[in-house]
């Protein structure tokens, strides 16, 4: 996916020229240039995150390092944090990848069981897994992320510079009741289906079937399996 080629305040000002208000214009750039305090700041860090929200991009995956400590079951997620990449959770030192579970799944374990986590499931800002640990882990953490708020010279990482033009242009439509309140929003869920379409942003799919070693698991077929088991001579 290729980048967006302008930056913050230039996205803004193109959207200011658009919507063309002598209002907007004396409270988001009085003297030609965005001020701090600016409306538009605000709807298109809006606009960013609400994508980054119902539509995470590959891209926008990064790692941070866990620390599990001995007999606990929780660890918090990161600050911006949106949602795990699936079986996200890999521990240090060869001790593998955690899969992700949903919670009732987790409650099955009794907590008096400890050893290598080996399952989670996240539930708020928290992080629950099974079982307890019995010694203290490490690993790494994959995830999709909230982009940090954009500063004026920032180019907004980004399919599309119209996309994010269009909704601060349709914010300040809603601010002069031009447009319904919610329009923009309308407008970012029919660009999200757009994108989707398109594969814009999306993984490379897998060339196979991954199955769960925990509930199917491949066996070898021998010539002489529909007999059943054999009694040894």
């Amino acid at each position: 996916m290729t980048m967006n080629r302008l930056n913050r305040d230039q996205i803004l000002i193109r959207a200011l020229d658009l919507a063309d208000s002598s209002v907007l214009d004396l409270k988001d750039r009085p003297a030609g240039t965005i001020v701090a305090s600016a409306f538009t700041i605000g709807w298109l860090q809006e606009a960013l995150d609400y994508f980054c929200k119902k539509f995470p991009f590959s891209q926008d995956i990064k790692s941070t390092p866990v620390n599990i400590a001995a007999d606990s079951t929780t660890i918090a997620v990161p600050a911006d944090f949106v949602l795990d990449y699936k079986n996200g959770i890999v521990l240090d030192d060869d001790k593998g990848r955690m899969q992700r579970r949903g919670l009732s799944y987790l409650l099955n374990f009794s907590l008096s069981a400890k050893s290598t986590p080996r399952f989670y499931s996240v539930r708020g800002t928290t992080i629950e897994f099974r079982n307890k640990a019995d010694k203290a882990y490490t690993g790494v953490l994959w995830y999709y992320f909230l982009p940090a708020v954009l500063a004026a010279s920032d180019v907004p990482f980004f399919p599309d510079d119209s996309v994010l033009t269009d909704y601060v242009w349709i914010k300040c439509q809603e601010y002069h009741r031009v447009q319904q309140p919610g329009s923009a929003r309308a407008y970012a869920d029919k660009i999200i289906k757009e994108l989707q379409a398109a594969g814009i942003g999306n993984e490379a799919e897998e060339d196979q079937l991954e199955l769960d070693p925990n509930f199917a698991q491949e066996r070898p077929v021998g010539s002489t399996d529909w007999m059943g088991a054999t009694v040894p001579k």
